[in-house]
């Protein structure tokens, strides 16, 4: 995430509005305990209130229980969040009603606004000379069925317009999902050694298509298979690695199969569970001489350590291999992947490893709070608000194939950072980094470190 995107604007707002008027009339609403610790009960039903877009079905497959199950006060907890995590509601309550003869387990939703026209601003390599601005339009749900349609325009250092859909259960009845998209792309080449073999700047148009389907085995496993086109166009001559078909335009199907893994609780912010994705890409097929592959790992873990503090730690790994490899096609530090305390540092090469450490205290848990403001809906001024104080540690590298790996040659960094939660929306982060060579830094960003 770019430390200086601008993005989820709108949210920073509302946390302001939230903070700094207290005049306004708000309502403070507390999750209800409705079992008590180490209590078990039966479920003989399951009713859902308050969703009024949203089909039951979005809801009850993220349950990991059914009627006939017993449960208890943690299995209630676990299965709220699991819910929240879809990012359609403001407030979730799961609340176990008692009757003489039977117990109902009702799901309290509130449903959020669906629809963002969210502005972006960010630069890259910390040069104001190399601004995009653009915006980003998200439409969620819009059948009830947990679709989104989004479309993204940006124009300055690079020029892009896309378009993609996702629609997680085009077959409910089978698990089956489906994804495509379309874009086009004006893009700065990035790569340094890219830059010394040209000796100038130069930029690749894209044109680019994709589909996929993927099937969600049960709650937390899920697999899927894509293809897609690719066309990049060089706006110079060829040179060495600018291209892998070593003329001007690298035009080629690729295909990519994918795995997940999410046991998380809350998958934004998550206190327990594991994270683990992997996914092989494969690009060309021999034509016009093109053939390699990309390979991604992801492994992540959360615990909750002693009382409220809670740990998480990360392992991702890149690794590009195959007949040759185009510079476009590099893993890299400093972008979308940031050592902290290195933020203005880039590092380029075929293959890249990350790590990151993390200790979280919450300082303010749970604030449901939904504001009474005339002419706007309050799906669009309720939100849950929390705070945490995280320590962190991150290191990483990239290096080339057959090169060993030098601990002396990783970025690393550690600091201290508060984070803001405006769910279901965003977050933003305020962090302070020393790196390795003392060197500090004051970062804002937004989004969610991992």
């Amino acid at each position: 995430m770019q430390s200086l995107s601008i993005d989820p604007l709108k949210y920073i707002v509302l946390l302001i509005i939230l903070l700094i008027i207290p005049n306004q009339k708000y309502y403070c609403i507390t999750q209800p305990d409705s079992l008590k610790q180490n209590e078990n009960v039966h479920v003989d039903s399951i009713k859902i209130v308050g969703n009024k877009q949203t089909k039951d079905f979005i809801i009850l497959r993220e349950l990991n229980f059914q009627v006939g199950d017993t449960i208890n006060e943690s299995v209630l907890h676990y299965n709220r969040e699991r819910i929240f995590s879809l990012g359609l509601f403001n407030r979730v309550d799961l609340i176990v009603v008692k009757n003489a003869d039977t117990t109902i387990v009702v799901i309290d939703v509130d449903e959020t606004w669906y629809i963002y026209p969210i502005p972006f601003w960010y630069i890259e390599k910390g040069l104001l000379s190399n601004s995009t601005v653009g915006i980003n339009l998200s439409w969620k749900n819009f059948r009830g069925r947990n679709e989104t349609l989004q479309s993204s325009f940006g124009i300055g250092f690079n020029t892009f317009l896309s378009v993609q859909y996702d629609n997680p259960a085009i077959i409910y009845d089978n698990n089956i999902g489906l994804t495509f998209g379309f874009g086009y792309y004006r893009t700065a080449n990035i790569n340094e050694e890219a830059k010394l073999v040209v000796n100038s700047d130069f930029n690749y148009k894209i044109i680019k298509g994709n589909i996929g389907f993927y099937k969600r085995i049960n709650q937390f496993n899920l697999f899927g298979i894509s293809v897609g086109f690719d066309n990049r166009q060089l706006d110079i001559s060829p040179e060495n690695k600018l291209t892998a078909s070593g003329t001007s335009v690298d035009n080629y199907p690729w295909i990519s199969a994918y795995y997940f893994f999410d046991s998380r609780d809350l998958k934004q912010f998550s206190q327990n569970g594991l994270l683990i994705y992997g996914d092989i890409l494969h690009k060309g097929f021999g034509l016009k001489g093109i053939s390699y592959n990309i390979f991604n790992f992801d492994f992540r873990e959360y615990h909750e350590l002693i009382g409220q503090l809670s740990t998480k730690w990360r392992f991702k790994y890149r690794q590009t291999f195959g007949k040759l490899v185009p510079f476009y096609d590099y893993s890299f530090l400093g972008y979308s992947d940031r050592i902290r305390g290195h933020s203005n540092d880039y590092g380029e090469g075929e293959n890249s490893l990350l790590t990151s450490l993390e200790f979280s205290f919450p300082l303010l848990k749970e604030w449901n709070v939904s504001l009474d403001l005339p002419l706007i809906p309050k799906s669009l001024t309720s939100a849950r608000i929390e705070m945490y104080l995280h320590a962190f540690t991150d290191a990483g590298t990239t290096f080339n194939e057959g090169e060993p790996l030098f601990f002396n040659k990783f970025y690393s960094g550690y600091g201290l950072g508060l984070t803001v939660l405006i769910l279901p929306f965003n977050a933003i982060r305020f962090e302070y980094a020393i790196n390795e060579l003392g060197k500090g830094e004051f970062l804002v960003a937004t989004g969610f470190s991992f």
